[in-house]
């Protein structure tokens, strides 16, 4: 972000491709300005929680992908 304020998600490869979609549209100009994460961990007792990601607060973002084992 660029007040400082670094976030990180564990989100799905799916939701990740979302964002990188909405981000390479936003980049282009179109699209909405914010991107909503909806978040499905540490919700205690509210019904839900989400983030809403300014496109022009992002300075830059790192995408990591690892594998499970069994």
């Amino acid at each position: 972000m660029d007040n400082g304020a670094e976030k990180e998600y564990d989100l799905p490869m799916i939701q990740v491709d979302e964002f990188l979609d909405w981000y390479n549209y936003r980049a282009d100009g179109s699209g909405p300005a914010v991107y909503m994460i909806n978040k499905t961990y540490n919700i205690g007792p509210f019904l839900s929680r989400k983030d809403y990601i300014p496109f022009d607060k992002i300075l830059n973002f790192e995408v990591s992908e690892y594998s499970f084992r069994d």
